[in-house]
């Protein structure tokens, strides 16, 4: 039985929970999200302390500066860089471990008014009353509901990878920073390490050839302080390529028994730092839904009511982001540099309060 109430069992295609993956930012919603279930802090003993946070000139002058403090005020959070592996493992850890159902890929839903039922590759069914849909970018769940998501890729890629302890000394900061058609981001995490990514153009189905590290020295060497140490200080098999899509955002996210959260639903680019925060916001408020009520159909309309706004706005910010921060003409990025630094802070904390849901009273 889980934190809201709700008994509830998880069944994962990975036939072990292995480490995988770099870094994972959480921002201020996904804190408060896990504050409801009593996580927040455990999640923020994992991360490293970040004094300001924002968008940085690839030769280091801040374009957008937030300080900590400021965020801690108006979103009850600041941002914390977590492993992904070790977010994993600490949210594992909190299940009885009988409720984790390893090596099962879903093949088929079947919507019933009992129960819906899960079919998986092994010949396993499961019955239940719920079925949630939280099975990625390429979701069976989904497919099952409503055919295939539409993907689009994005025309960029993203590169992430987490330093070796002790390697190169902790910024006080975290930040992205800009550059002609590139960017590349950092922010202390715990260990004694550094989570990064980088963004670069390029053409969708491409494979680590071996040349990524070099490809990184040659795109980002001349960039500012720490950001050639960080390449080099980074192990080659700590870095993950991915291409980047996202899809139209939606307001139906469920049908019957049957519901989506996070990437099953709303796959949304990366340059907010939101995909991740998103799934647990959605996660958190559909078991409040749950929670409320013995009619489930009604709670999965609820959940849906609440978080489809949202997600869309994030959906549709990231992808303008993201085309804005890959601009590579020198004329369109002075223009989007200046204009971004000169914006007071007022506004450049608007965008920030649509992602976030808007600032919040603190007493």
């Amino acid at each position: 039985r889980g934190r809201r109430g709700v008994a509830a069992a998880g069944i994962e295609q990975d036939p072990a929970l292995e480490e995988a993956g770099a870094g994972v930012g959480r921002g201020p919603n996904a804190m408060a999200a896990l504050e409801l279930i009593g996580l927040s802090g455990k999640v923020a003993r994992l991360a490293g302390q970040v004094g300001r946070y924002g968008v940085r000139r690839s030769d280091g002058a801040w374009l957008i500066c937030l300080p900590g403090d400021l965020m801690v005020q108006r979103w009850g959070a600041g941002v914390a860089l977590v492993h992904r592996a070790e977010l994993q493992q600490l949210l594992a850890a909190e299940l009885d471990s009988s409720a984790i159902h390893l090596g099962a890929r879903c093949t088929g839903v079947q919507d019933g008014e009992r129960a819906v039922t899960a079919r998986f590759a092994d010949g396993r069914e499961v019955h239940a009353d719920v079925l949630v849909g939280a099975d990625g970018l390429h979701s069976a769940v989904r497919a099952a509901l409503f055919g295939p998501a539409a993907l689009r890729y994005r025309g960029y890629i993203t590169v992430r990878g987490i330093t070796a302890p002790g390697s190169v000394p902790l910024p006080a900061d975290g930040a992205e920073s800009w550059g002609r058609g590139a960017r590349f981001g950092l922010g202390p995490t715990g260990g004694d390490r550094i989570i990064w990514w980088a963004t670069w153009k390029a053409a969708a189905g491409g494979k680590d050839d071996g040349n990524l590290s070099e490809r990184l020295r040659e795109l980002f060497g001349g960039w500012h302080d720490p950001i050639p140490a960080v390449i080099d200080a980074t192990p080659r098999n700590a870095v993950i390529r991915k291409d980047i899509y996202d899809c139209r955002p939606t307001r139906t996210w469920s049908r019957g028994r049957v519901a989506l959260l996070g990437d099953a639903i709303h796959p949304m680019t990366p340059d907010l730092g939101q995909g991740a925060c998103q799934a647990i916001v959605d996660a958190t408020t559909l078991a409040t839904c749950l929670a409320a009520t013995g009619d489930s159909r009604a709670a999965l309309r609820e959940y849906q009511q609440r978080r489809w706004r949202n997600a869309a706005v994030n959906t549709l910010l990231a992808r303008t982001i993201g085309a804005m921060g890959l601009w590579d003409g020198r004329v369109a990025c002075t223009g989007r540099d200046s204009l971004t630094r000169a914006l007071p802070l007022s506004l450049q904390l608007r965008p920030f309060d649509l992602v976030l849901g808007g600032p919040r009273v603190h007493g």
